[in-house]
C-alpha cells in the first residue's frame, strides 16, 4: 500500500490533469464580451467590507468585468478550497497563504502569473525577495498583498484598570511569564474574571520564533524538520509554572464560549500574540481604538530575531477561463492607490512600492499604529531574520499543532509527552520531504 506522501503526490498529478480537461472552470463569460470572475478569501466581516468596497471600485473602472465575492473563516476556507481543487473548480482569484503555497503550486493548481508581468500585472514595485516568496516550480503563482510581523497586542485601558504596567519593549520570556502571573492575580476578583493571557506554547508561530531565537531554522530546504522532540518538549514545558493553579492562563472552555470573539477582544485578558495587521480587526471586535502593539519577548541573547513575511498572497486558479482578467483584478488590489485607501493595513503594510508611498492612514488609527510598529522594528534593528521556509505540508502541520493537539492539550486531555510524540508522528505523514 502506498504511503500518504505518495498518495498526496498522486492526487496532485491527477488534479493537474483535471485542470487541463476542465477549461470551463472558474468564472464565466458571455457572447457580449462580459466576464464574470469568482474571488474568495478568508477573514472577518471587517476584511470583507474593505475588499468589497475595493471590488466595487474595480468594477466601476472595468464595466465589462463582474466579480462575485465570498469569504469564510480560515479553516473552513481551506476545506472549501480542497473541495474546489478536487473538482477542478478553484476560484479565478483566491487569497493564498505561504503555508499552503507549495501544496497548491507544486500540484499544478495555480496559474503562472509570470505570463502577465509587464502587462495586466505590474510587479516592478515589489522587492525581489518578497515577490520570490510567491514562486513554485519556477513559476510566479502568488502575488504578496503586504508584509506583517508578529506582535503582542495589548490593552492599556484594561491594564490601567488592573493597576498593572505593560512590559517594556525589551522584555524577556521570564518577564512575560511574571507579567501573566501579575495580571491573573490582579484580575482574579473581576467579573468576569481577567486572566493573564493565552497559553503561548500553543501558538505555532511562537514555537517557530522560539526556535529562531535559539539559532535553529525550523525546516530544512528539503522539507525536513530541523527541531527535535526535546526542543518541542522544552518549549511547551516552559509554561508549566503558569498552568497551576488554573486561574492564570485563559481556559479553553471559555475560549469556545466567546467565539467569534477572543478573550482579548472580550476584555477578559489584556494581551494576545498575533500578527500586527490583525490590530484593526481586534480594535473593531473590542470596540476599542486604543489597543497597542509591542514585539514578542526577546531571546536569550537579548535580541528579538523577528522577521517580515508576506501577510497574504493572491493567486489565480489554474482552471480559470479568464486568467488575464483575474490578473487585472490582482493588479488593482495590490497596486492601485485607490484600493490602498480602502484596504489600509488590513492585508499588511503594502508590498507594492506605489501603494506604500501613497498609503495615507488616519492619525491615531489602528492602521497608523501598524505602520509605526513596523517602522520601529526597522529603526531599532529588531528584524534580523528571513521568514522561515514553508515546506509542502507546513499548513497541515500547523493545523495539527493548533486545532487538533492544541485543543486536546488545552482541555487537559493529553500530556506534554503525548503532544510531542503525536505531533512528530503526524508530521512524518504530512510533510513532503524532497
Amino acid at each position: 500500500m502506498p504511503n500518504r506522501k505518495t498518495a498526496l503526490r498522486g492526487l496532485a498529478v491527477a488534479l493537474a490533469g483535471a485542470f487541463t480537461l476542465t477549461a470551463c472552470g472558474g468564472g464565466g463569460g458571455s457572447d457580449d464580451g462580459k466576464v464574470t470572475l469568482r474571488f474568495t478569501w478568508w477573514g472577518t466581516e471587517g476584511r470583507a467590507d474593505r475588499y468589497q468596497a475595493a471590488v466595487d471600485l474595480f468594477e466601476e473602472q472595468n464595466p465589462d468585468i463582474t466579480v462575485q465575492t465570498s469569504f469564510a473563516e480560515f479553516n473552513d476556507y481551506w476545506t472549501q478550497r480542497s473541495t474546489d481543487a478536487t473538482s477542478g473548480e478553484l476560484p479565478d482569484v483566491m487569497q493564498m497563504d505561504l503555508s499552503r503555497l507549495l501544496e497548491y503550486g507544486n500540484g499544478g493548481l495555480l496559474y503562472d502569473l509570470g505570463e502577465f508581468e509587464g502587462g495586466a500585472l505590474d510587479t516592478s514595485g515589489f522587492e525581489a525577495e518578497l515577490l520570490d516568496s510567491g514562486r513554485a516550480m519556477d513559476q510566479l503563482v502568488a502575488v504578496p498583498t503586504g508584509t506583517n510581523a508578529f506582535a503582542l497586542h495589548y490593552n492599556p485601558d484594561l491594564l490601567a484598570e488592573l493597576g498593572v504596567e505593560a512590559p517594556d519593549w525589551d522584555y524577556t520570556w521570564e518577564d512575560y511569564r511574571a507579567f501573566i502571573r501579575e495580571v491573573s492575580e490582579a484580575g482574579a476578583g473581576q467579573s468576569p474574571q481577567v486572566y493573564g493571557g493565552n497559553d503561548y506554547t500553543m501558538v505555532w508561530w511562537m514555537f517557530l520564533l522560539h526556535l529562531i531565537q535559539e539559532g535553529t531554522e525550523p525546516f530544512a530546504d528539503n522539507g525536513e524538520m530541523n527541531f527535535t522532540e526535546d526542543d518541542l518538549r522544552e518549549f511547551i514545558s516552559s509554561a508549566d509554572e503558569l498552568r497551576e493553579p488554573e486561574n492564570i492562563l485563559f481556559p479553553a472552555t471559555r475560549t469556545e464560549q466567546l467565539v467569534p470573539k477572543s478573550g482579548f477582544t472580550s476584555n477578559e485578558t489584556p494581551v494576545e500574540l498575533n500578527w500586527d495587521n490583525m490590530l484593526s480587526q481586534a480594535s473593531q471586535d473590542a470596540n476599542n481604538d486604543n489597543l497597542q502593539l509591542m514585539p514578542p519577548p526577546s531571546g536569550a541573547d537579548g535580541q528579538k530575531h523577528l522577521f517580515f513575511k508576506p501577510t497574504m498572497q493572491l493567486s489565480v486558479g489554474a482552471n480559470s477561463s479568464h486568467p488575464e482578467e483575474a490578473a487585472m483584478l490582482i493588479d488593482f488590489l495590490v497596486n492601485s492607490p485607490e484600493a490602498g485607501d480602502i484596504i489600509g493595513t488590513e492585508l499588511g503594510i503594502p508590498a507594492s512600492q506605489e501603494r506604500f508611498e501613497s498609503l495615507e492612514v488616519e492619525p491615531g488609527s489602528p492602521d497608523e499604529r501598524v505602520v509605526e510598529y513596523q517602522q520601529r522594528l526597522r529603526d531599532e534593528g529588531n528584524v534580523t531574520e528571513s521568514a522561515p521556509f514553508h515546506p509542502e505540508g507546513f499548513g497541515a502541520v500547523e493545523t495539527e499543532y493548533v486545532q487538533v493537539l492544541g485543543n486536546e492539550f488545552g482541555h487537559g486531555q493529553i500530556s506534554v509527552d503525548d503532544f510531542v510524540s503525536r505531533l512528530f508522528s503526524e508530521a512524518q505523514n504530512l510533510l513532503i520531504v524532497q
